[in-house]
This record gives structure tokens, C-alpha cells and sequence, in this order.
């Protein structure tokens, strides 16, 4: 007989997520299913799992305060220092060990969503109603990690100025600290908010000036100062490209050679289908979960802003999301 679900007192899962989980775990267990009590040791065991990594983030130091080494002191201060000589490759060998431990918990969790969401697929090919509730546990992970990678950004970026990196440390320090209670949801609901409204939108691309992506993400629920901020009349150049890169979903290299071919064919409007673009967020693959593929739209879009950094190329030199956040941090550290 397969242990009842349980939670570690010391459990990542709030108790939202854990009624959520019990009531998986109920119908694995009502199920008429030969395959339900293998399906629910295989829920248990991942929450258990997930509650031991939990056990394991609690037994780290605390990020804040400062901690001394002899002659070494290490604190905030240093913390900000240390990140400008990091990058995307070596990011993680100048994060605290409790970050790293809270990053893994943070995918362990998503994991165990994912698990969930393919459990109730097996129980029906029908969707289930637990399903919503499944996806929206799954993309709050996805939006902490996302933030967190935001955040990071702008605390490695030595372009930017002292008090905004600063600023960018202490939010993260929040999230490593207490990342087992709260999320980017709770930090940061600007972002998740206009993450969420992307990624039910679908691309037109007609005239490539977004007009119709912006209504459709102020209509399904996006922040307005996200769009208020790309709306400010002095707008710069990178900052407009990285919000039509949001928008339409392809790098601003793409953007320009569809400009190209309308300018060549004298069109003034271009389905995604005239203009080669596909939009991947609402694509169906039994391969990946769309909340994969969203992590993967934001990624796609940063390594190509820090690649044109990195060699002096034209266009953004950073995403849409960190051009906001670094305007909201700069206003925040500026009060």
C-alpha cells in the first residue's frame, strides 16, 4: 500500500499548493486505474523528495547580515561587488550556496508540477479542472525563476549605476531568503502580471508597430506601467526594439529583415504565416509544457541582447523586462 501524501514541517509548498496536491493525491487514490497506486507513490515520493531539499535549504546561513572569516566580512556590500565580475557562465560560482540550493528547490518544484499536471492527463484524456490550478503553480515557478534572472542581470551589470545594482541584490537576497514562502508573485507582481497576459496573446505581426499585441496584453491583463513605460515620448531606440521583441516574439534581426520585405513588396501588413514568424508560445507539443517554452522566449530573447553587448552590435542590449526593472529599482532606490 502506498504511503499517504505528507508534507515536511518545514515544507515549500504553501498550503494552497498542498490542497492542491491532496486532492491529486485523492483521486489517485479513488481512481479505478491499475496503474493509480503506481501513479500516486510516484506523486509521494517527489514531495518527499522536494521536502527533503527544503530540509536542506533551512540549513544554510542566512543571506542577510554580514558573516565574518578572520579577516574576511562578507555582507550585502560585498555581495554587490562580487557579481560585476561575474557572468552568465560563471554566475553560480559567486551566488551564496543557500541561492543555489534555493534555485534547485525552486525547479525541484516545478518538477513536481509537472508530474502532477501528467498524472491528471493519465487519469483522463479530458482536462481535468485540478489542471488550471496545476498550470498556475507551474508558471508562478517559472516566473520566480525568471526574475531571479532579471534581477541578476541588472546586479552583474557595471553599466548600470551602484544604488540600482543595490537595489537589484536586495530584492534577490529576499528571494534566496525566503524563496520556500514567497515568489516572484509576491515580490514582483508587475512582472508576473505581464508575463502572464504574454503568453495568452497571440501574434499578428501586421504592420510590426505591436499596436494590436499591446491592446490584447493591457486586455488580458497586463501591468499598465509595463506598457506606460515603452510609451514615454523619448523613448530610446534599443528600449523601443526590446519591447517589439516582446511583443512579436522574434529578435530584432528578424524584425528588420520583415520590415525589409514588406518595404521590397510594398505591403503595409503581414500575417505571421507571409512573415515566417511562428509563434511558439501557442504552439501544442507533447514534448514541452508551454510553460517551458516561455522560460525559453525570455532566455532566447536575453542571450541575444547580451551577445550584441558583448561584441557592439546594433539593437537592445537588454530585454524588455530588464529595461523596466531597472527604471522601477532606480525610482524605488531614489525615494
Amino acid at each position: 500500500m502506498t504511503q499517504p501524501l505528507a508534507f515536511h514541517p518545514g515544507t515549500s509548498f504553501d498550503s494552497e499548493e498542498q490542497e492542491t496536491l491532496r486532492s491529486i493525491a485523492t483521486l489517485l487514490e479513488e481512481s479505478s486505474s491499475p496503474e493509480s497506486q503506481t501513479l500516486l507513490k510516484s506523486l509521494t515520493e517527489n514531495v518527499e523528495r522536494v521536502g527533503g531539499l527544503a530540509h536542506a535549504l533551512a540549513a544554510f546561513p542566512p543571506i542577510f547580515g554580514e558573516q565574518e572569516l578572520g579577516a574576511r566580512i562578507r555582507g550585502r556590500d560585498s555581495l554587490v561587488d562580487l557579481l560585476t565580475h561575474a557572468d552568465d557562465t560563471s554566475i553560480e560560482l559567486f551566488l551564496p550556496t543557500r541561492a543555489i540550493v534555493g534555485r534547485s528547490l525552486v525547479m525541484a518544484e516545478l518538477n513536481t508540477w509537472r508530474l502532477a499536471f501528467y498524472l491528471l492527463l493519465e487519469l483522463s484524456p479530458k482536462v481535468h479542472p485540478l489542471s488550471e490550478k496545476v498550470e498556475y503553480w507551474m508558471y508562478s515557478c517559472i516566473y520566480t525563476r525568471l526574475a531571479e534572472d532579471v534581477l541578476q542581470s541588472i546586479a552583474m551589470d557595471t553599466d548600470t549605476e551602484r544604488r540600482i545594482r543595490v537595489a537589484a541584490v536586495d530584492y534577490l537576497s529576499r528571494f534566496w531568503e525566503s524563496r520556500h514562502l514567497y515568489g516572484a508573485r509576491h515580490f514582483f507582481p508587475l512582472l508576473s502580471a505581464t508575463w502572464a497576459a504574454r503568453r495568452r496573446i497571440r501574434v499578428s505581426v501586421g504592420t510590426l508597430l505591436g499596436v494590436s499585441e499591446i491592446m490584447r496584453l493591457l486586455q488580458s491583463g497586463c501591468d499598465p506601467e509595463f506598457v506606460d513605460y515603452f510609451s514615454r515620448p523619448h523613448l530610446d531606440d534599443d528600449e523601443h526594439q526590446a519591447f517589439q521583441e516582446f511583443l512579436i516574439g522574434v529578435s530584432t534581426e528578424k524584425i528588420q529583415s520583415i520590415a525589409q520585405l514588406m518595404e521590397d513588396s510594398g505591403t503595409f501588413s503581414l500575417t505571421p504565416e507571409e512573415a515566417g514568424v511562428n509563434d511558439e508560445l501557442g504552439k501544442d507539443s507533447g514534448q514541452t509544457h508551454e510553460c517551458v517554452r516561455f522560460y525559453q522566449f525570455f532566455r532566447s530573447r536575453y542571450l541575444q541582447a547580451s551577445a550584441r553587448k558583448l561584441k557592439d552590435l546594433p539593437g537592445p542590449k537588454k530585454t524588455a523586462e530588464e529595461y523596466v526593472m531597472t527604471y522601477f529599482l532606480d525610482r524605488e532606490a531614489t525615494v
